[in-house]
């Protein structure tokens, strides 16, 4: 059986489709990439925006159209938190699991097995097929209920991967040859709270960082709350933790983060950020802003940009504010229009682009820690420490190296132009 794979989404959904393809029987499935020629097509699909729903159905379409012989079947997010998603695609579509049903229970259906269950399950286990940097998932679901949020309903409650389990994944990703391990999570920094012995997200990024001896070890995105004194300590002395935060600030303004839910001021926010970059030399901070809440005034939207200049991050992810059905903000009064909303996403871009500009004009000159991500037609591209993308001159590495590389002035294909000078 040919079974192609297509994910919408957060790392996290990334994850669990790698998951997928890594747990399907070789003996009997064949993973392809096209749509053409696959006897079942599975779609994860995303709930966030009403955008990302829109992609969902997008593809499910376009692969009804290109494999009309095929089976389409959807999972993930949106088919746990919105009922009866996919009804209205023509054509016809399968629903199976979702959200917060392990990959496995799907990899197992397909192996024909057994059918798939609805709900629970454990934690999706490593995942990194096809690429030079490895996931892995230690947590899923959320318990914190942003107004704006729908994840809580697709994800289900906070629960933890057992640091055990972790830790045999982490040996697994480091025995395949994979020299970053990016661990992630729905609400990566509630690790740990549902697990005896007191167990923390810095203990467990400490102990992962100390077990991948053979590479270096990313967070993914943290909430303010998570990025804690402890956590911080353990990034600053710990030569293999990449020097890279990203932290969700959604708005600036004090007033629209309490009806967001969101639990810290934008004092808060920048207390985090100037502790973790007066501790951790280099580090690169990235964030998100969610446009147009409402409510959201000219005002209000001013203070997000402030915010903004004030915690300078190194690059913005600027997108509108989506309706979600179930949600509170959905009711709250002061609803903006697309337009207001999609204007001040392109300013908050803009903003973003000048400060990724000066962020890499300090960095130019340094020699900073690369791994390969492809090689093609003679030419390296790779990622920094700090999560900058390089057209990488010089030497031969083959993708899935670490290499030492001096980032110079001038780009390449959109890249930061960076010198190899010596293999890890």
């Amino acid at each position: 059986m040919k079974v192609t794979i297509r994910t919408i989404g957060c790392r996290a959904n990334q994850a669990d489709s790698a998951t997928l393809g890594r747990c399907l029987d070789p003996s009997s499935v064949e993973i392809v990439d096209g749509f053409d020629g696959a006897d079942l097509i599975v779609i994860n699909t995303c709930c966030v925006t009403a955008e990302a729903e829109r992609d969902c159905r997008k593809m499910a379409r376009r692969a009804l159209r290109e494999a009309p012989e095929s089976r389409v079947v959807l999972t993930g997010c949106a088919v746990t938190a919105i009922e009866d998603f996919g009804k209205d695609i023509e054509g016809g579509v399968e629903v199976r699991g979702g959200g917060d049903v392990p990959m496995e229970e799907l990899a197992a259906w397909i192996n024909g097995k057994k059918g798939i269950g609805q709900g629970g399950g454990d934690i999706q286990s490593f995942s990194g097929a096809g690429r030079s940097r490895a996931l892995l998932k230690v947590q899923n679901g959320c318990d914190h209920h942003c107004t704006y949020c729908v994840v809580p309903a697709a994800r289900g409650p906070e629960r933890s991967m057992p640091m055990d389990e972790v830790m045999d994944n982490v040996d697994m990703i480091a025995s395949s040859g994979y020299r970053e391990l990016v661990l992630t999570g729905v609400q990566m920094g509630a690790w740990g709270r549902d697990l005896p012995h007191g167990y923390s997200l810095a203990k467990l990024v400490e102990a992962v960082a100390d077990r991948f001896a053979v590479g270096r070890v990313r967070l993914s995105s943290l909430e303010p709350w998570s990025v804690g004194k402890n956590l911080i300590e353990v990034m600053a002395g710990h030569g293999r933790i990449c020097p890279h935060l990203h932290i969700p600030m959604q708005s600036g303004d004090d007033g629209i983060l309490g009806a967001m839910g969101r639990g810290y001021t934008s004092a808060d926010l920048v207390r985090v950020i100037e502790r973790a970059r007066a501790a951790i030399p280099d580090l690169a901070v990235g964030t998100d802003v969610l446009c147009g809440f409402p409510g959201e005034t000219d005002a209000a939207f001013d203070n997000t940009l402030a915010l903004l200049r004030a915690i300078n991050p190194f690059y913005v992810h600027a997108f509108p504010y989506s309706s979600r059905p179930g949600t509170r903000a959905a009711t709250m009064p002061g609803q903006q229009s697309r337009q207001v909303a999609r204007e001040r996403v392109r300013q908050a871009r803009s903003l973003g682009e000048e400060m990724f500009t000066r962020f890499v004009e300090g960095q130019i000159g340094k020699v900073r820690e690369v791994i390969v991500e492809e090689r093609r037609s003679g030419e390296s591209k790779g990622l920094t420490d700090n999560f900058i993308q390089v057209a990488l001159l010089g030497g031969d590495p083959s993708p899935g190296t670490l290499v030492d590389a001096r980032l110079e002035r001038g780009t390449t294909g959109g890249r930061v132009r960076a010198v190899a000078i010596g293999l890890k």
